[in-house]
């Protein structure tokens, strides 16, 4: 398979258009505002006060002035609720793409679009309403098989608005050099004085792997539960000191080697 195309045309588009639109966002997301620039993709996260996560997200830059923001399904509804009521005291504007056609195209050869890196093959987000006449294209198992190996995190599976960013391993989507944002407090406090008690974990077993939902256990004691799996990969939310490289867990009765988790770019320009 040299080029694949799977369909987010379901996912949350949102235009944020105006003078102030990187300001408005920079005190609003987790990621800095200054690294977005044309042909960058920025991974950002929406944070409650509190510091949990409301949406996780990608920025790009399509114009000077002009914003888009790209999210999943069960996040969108969060990321419009945080922006809604607090664009109006900007001087921009918000603007729901409900009919946005988009296509996530996967391989090598192909350089159109925006670069999208999420998944371990190299990834372009194309805002169109076909895909490549070349590519093959995938189902929802096909590309949810490709999601998990590439341990790549879905709002509302992996990671929920009780989940702290820390916990789903969103590192690249935070900025520790900028100024306030909403929920800083909360990150900082854990990066500088502590640490979360449970991270997503990615597990290999050697088989099919069981189903989401099974507890996971170290040595017999449980220590999380599979929040995706499909084929030989899983996604486990388990105790810290479970979530390192290299361990034996177990989950269904079957043996699984926990694996080193991508680190993903805080701004990959194309």
């Amino acid at each position: 398979m040299s080029l694949a195309a799977f369909d987010v045309s379901d996912w949350g588009f949102f235009r944020f258009m105006g003078a102030d639109a990187k300001d408005f966002l920079q005190g609003l997301v987790t990621a800095d505002l200054k690294k977005l620039g044309p042909g960058v993709c920025l991974p950002a996260c929406v944070l409650t006060p509190k510091g949990l996560l409301l949406a996780d997200c990608e920025l790009y830059e399509e114009t000077p002035g002009v914003v888009l923001a790209v999210t999943r399904p069960a996040a969108a509804v969060n990321f419009l609720k945080a922006f809604d009521r607090k664009i109006m005291l900007s001087n921009s504007e918000l603007k729901v793409l409900r009919a946005q056609s988009a296509w996530l195209v996967i391989g090598r050869s192909y350089s159109a679009g925006l670069p999208w890196p999420r998944l371990l093959e190299p990834t372009r987000l194309v805002l169109a309403a076909d895909p490549p006449e070349e590519a093959e294209l995938l189902g929802a198992a096909e590309f949810e098989t490709i999601r998990v190996a590439s341990g790549f995190p879905l709002y509302g599976t992996d990671m929920d608005a009780d989940t702290l960013p820390l916990e789903a391993r969103q590192e690249a989507a935070i900025s520790l050099d900028k100024g306030c944002y909403m929920g800083q407090e909360t990150v900082a406090r854990l990066v500088y004085r502590g640490h979360a008690n449970r991270r997503l974990a990615g597990l290999k077993f050697a088989g099919h792997a069981p189903a989401a939902g099974a507890a996971v256990l170290r040595d017999g004691v449980e220590v999380g539960a599979l929040t995706s799996s499909a084929g030989e990969h899983a996604l486990a939310m388990v105790k810290l000191d479970a979530s390192v490289p290299g361990l034996t867990l177990s989950a269904g009765g079957k043996d699984a080697v926990t694996v080193e988790f991508p680190s993903w770019p805080a701004a990959l320009k194309r």
